[in-house]
């Protein structure tokens, strides 16, 4: 996860907390902190520094992590990730397990200081261990991928499961994936289809896809194609790139018997310009053919030619029958946008063109 993705789930994780949640875990003399978090969640982040210093000083790990989490998301101060870890060690050496959780995100990604997977292991294991839904989830993430930890996927599954029975839509996402996989443990498509409903509900977009893929194909119990489509039209209208693309497939081979070639190529142009690679090569095929769009090969050749930079091998074939139909001056254009487009998603700001 890059750092701009860990600090939206920092923040998202940050603005469901509930004051009573907090305390569950709060050294007993909170007040400042009680009064600093209720600023917080007001934006007014001046205010709520303030009071956060002064119970932060006094030792209590509530209000450390509270303001470590300013420090890192840039709330009332300047973004300071390597302040922001001083702030989150001192609350997770009081075994606050919110802060254990933040921590040892900030560990696996490098963030603030060194980088130490198997630190970041022990940090969420002592949280898991205390009931944080979210330190499970990480937990479980964890051993699914062998991250930190050798791979064992009764494990993953046991800490997914703690998570997403609590309702952490990501552990459900996941849970459900396994579930429906069958590959680390019996299937179960009756609970990965609770799970990925809640999911999907709460705004998880991948949920909403996958959900939705298990309604049109009745994989996980239920055959709805129509509320699946509803739910994968919702995912692609939230950004999800490769919700788009699976739209865009839809509207291609046809929804109730009635392909819509320029709809899919809409979709797929949404996608393709998110650096999706399949979506890329669809739009090549697109106007290399006519479909949905006018022909044209030299649009051709530049979608064709970011999706085989991207890996598609058959991206590198359409893009080499399409060449014979350029002329020189063409081809060097073409590759000239190819290597600035290229150059704009190494960057970080190909997905604002």
């Amino acid at each position: 996860m890059s750092h701009s993705g860990f600090v939206r789930h920092a923040r998202a994780a940050l603005a469901a907390a509930t004051i009573l949640g907090l305390f569950g875990h709060a050294a007993p003399a909170a007040a400042d902190f009680a009064t600093a978090f209720d600023h917080y969640m007001a934006k007014d982040y001046d205010r709520a520094r303030r009071l956060a210093k002064s119970d932060a000083a006094h030792g209590n790990p509530a209000a450390q992590w509270l303001l470590g989490t300013m420090y890192l998301l840039g709330r009332g101060f300047d973004a300071n990730p390597e302040v922001a870890r001083d702030w989150l060690e001192k609350s997770a050496s009081s075994n606050y397990p919110p802060a254990q959780a933040v921590l040892g995100r900030m560990y696996e990604q490098g963030i603030g200081g060194i980088k130490d997977v198997e630190e970041a292991h022990i940090l969420y294991r002592m949280s898991a261990e205390q009931g944080y839904a979210d330190a499970a989830y990480l937990l479980g993430r964890q051993y699914y991928r062998g991250n930190g930890v050798r791979k064992d996927g009764k494990e993953a599954v046991h800490w997914l499961t703690i998570a997403a029975d609590e309702g952490n839509a990501d552990a459900q996402y996941l849970g459900a994936r396994i579930l429906l996989d069958g590959k680390i443990v019996r299937m179960n498509p009756e609970k990965a289809a609770g799970w990925l409903a809640e999911a999907a509900e709460a705004g998880h977009h991948k949920a909403q896809l996958l959900f939705g893929d298990t309604l049109m194909r009745g994989l996980a119990g239920d055959y709805d194609p129509k509320r699946g489509l509803l739910w994968i039209e919702r995912a692609a209208e939230s950004g999800l790139a490769e919700a788009q693309l699976r739209l865009g497939d839809l509207h291609n081979n046809g929804i109730d018997g009635k392909p819509d070639h320029q709809r899919a190529y809409e979709w797929w142009t949404l996608a393709a310009v998110q650096s999706d690679a399949t979506a890329q090569y669809r739009l090549a095929q697109a106007h290399s053919k006519g479909a949905g769009t006018q022909e044209d090969p030299l649009v051709a050749y530049i979608w064709a030619s970011l999706s085989a930079h991207h890996g598609n091998t058959a991206a590198s074939e359409l893009r080499q029958r399409v060449v014979s139909r350029l002329t020189p001056q063409e081809i060097a254009e073409a590759d000239r946008l190819v290597a600035a487009r290229i150059a704009r998603d190494a960057s970080g700001d190909g997905n604002n063109s």
